[in-house]
């Protein structure tokens, strides 16, 4: 037998790779894989439901521009045209909303505006005072204090709050997988490192060591709170991957590599760490809700990001300083919930459809 074709023995080789019968329909992957527990959630209406909820917030945070903005979508102004004029910000609209647009608009000028003709840091038609939804078309969810739309700042809080929630998840995993995985399969003074700063950093609660950490920096912005939070949220991650690459490296199939002159590193990249994407799959679904609320109170307790960027959480701080302005507490308040809810029901189905013996 060459050495090519005992690279993987019928007796070791995993169950991932061995053929199906001759003449058996190929399945559409296995119990416990990706694929599998992706056809599975098709088939249940509270994951499927969740997964459209978020896939709305991130349309919404997508077409922001086309939702809320002080520039049109589309426009011909004193005999020039200008598309996408609310994302490519042409020096010849500088300044130019709708109201002045109308007063100087000459014969043959048109304009397509989005849903909402008013950005985030505008006051609404020279507006200074809260106003309740409904007050007028313009503003259908009502303003703030400074005469600003909440519509348009909760269009754009859309953005802010799963775009800090996809790095910092993206930043965290990352971190944490590697350390993890390289800590669980060498073993040595590098494992017993980490595991010791696996078990400081888990005695502390993170919105605490955050909320310090944030209110230490002198100048905080998304830097600062992506560095907080994957400094602080690493650590899940680092010990799920741990246990798992210290469960799959003594099986026949990882021994049958090293024994065929596989390297440390291909053993580890090709071989150990593919079988533990399960349950990082599961704590970054997961951790996306769990940033949202942290990124929510990190913002509302203004120590967040800065001020000048719309998020939800600055919203509901205004709420404390205007308590008849009931709109500022619940609209926000019901997206963060509504985020939360999904990504948690989500991460949830998830880990129940990975897991093979559930699906057995």
């Amino acid at each position: 037998m060459s050495a090519r074709a005992s690279v993987h023995p019928p007796s070791i080789r995993p169950p991932s790779l061995r053929a199906p019968p001759v003449g058996a329909p190929r399945p559409r992957g296995r119990p416990g894989s990706l694929r599998f527990a992706l056809r599975s959630l098709r088939k249940q209406r509270l994951p499927a439901a969740c997964a459209l909820l978020m896939a709305m917030l991130a349309l919404v945070a997508i077409f922001a521009e086309e939702l809320a903005s002080s520039r049109p979508i589309a426009c011909r102004f004193h005999g020039e045209v200008h598309l996408l004029a609310n994302v490519t910000h042409p020096h010849a609209l500088a300044g130019v909303d709708e109201p002045r647009f109308e007063a100087e608009r000459q014969p043959g000028d048109w304009a397509i505006w989005p849903l909402v003709a008013c950005g985030p840091e505008q006051a609404c038609r020279g507006s200074t005072e809260a106003r309740p939804p409904l007050v007028s078309l313009s503003s259908p969810l009502g303003t703030d204090a400074r005469g600003r739309d909440v519509f348009a700042r909760l269009v754009y809080g859309t953005r802010s709050a799963l775009g800090v929630a996809l790095l910092a998840v993206a930043a965290f995993v990352l971190l944490g997988a590697v350390l993890g995985a390289v800590a669980g399969f060498f073993g040595g003074p590098f494992d017993f490192f980490v595991a010791r700063v696996i078990e400081t950093l888990s005695a502390f609660p993170v919105p605490l060591l955050a909320l310090v950490v944030q209110a230490l920096v002198p100048h905080p912005g998304l830097f600062s709170l992506l560095a907080v939070i994957a400094g602080l949220r690493w650590t899940e991650v680092a010990r799920l991957v741990r246990a798992e690459v210290l469960a799959v490296s003594p099986l026949d199939y990882v021994t049958a590599a090293r024994a065929l002159g596989a390297t440390p590193w291909r053993v580890l990249y090709k071989h150990v760490l593919p079988m533990t994407m399960t349950p990082v799959v599961v704590a970054a679904v997961l951790g996306l809700g769990q940033i949202v609320l942290l990124e929510s109170a990190l913002d509302f307790l203004r120590v967040g990001l800065p001020s000048s960027v719309p998020t939800w959480g600055e919203t509901l701080s205004e709420s404390r300083d205007h308590f008849g302005a009931w709109w500022l507490l619940l609209l926000p308040g019901a997206l963060v919930f509504v985020a939360v809810m999904a990504t948690n029901a989500l991460g949830e189905a998830l880990r129940d459809a990975l897991d093979p013996r559930a699906a057995a």
